[in-house]
């Protein structure tokens, strides 16, 4: 379970990077608006939100299944 674990931490990392990456990079939205540095610091801060969610969810999980062997 631990390399599994590993496995999927390390892939949603690289995820985040790329979508983060590409929120900074990308000069207009989906809806034709013309990115300005606040922004993509803001689609940023909610994309960061998000997952940082996803991942507290994900601990909590990991920490109650391990508490339970």
């Amino acid at each position: 379970m631990k390399k599994g674990w590993l496995i999927l931490q390390v892939l949603q990392l690289i995820i985040f990077t790329g979508v983060s990456i590409f929120l900074f990079v990308r000069t207009v939205d989906g809806s034709g608006a013309v990115q300005t540095p606040a922004i993509r610091l803001t689609c940023f801060l909610v994309w960061a939100a998000f997952y940082l969610g996803l991942l507290a969810i994900e601990w909590g999980i990991h920490l109650l299944i391990r508490r339970q062997k």
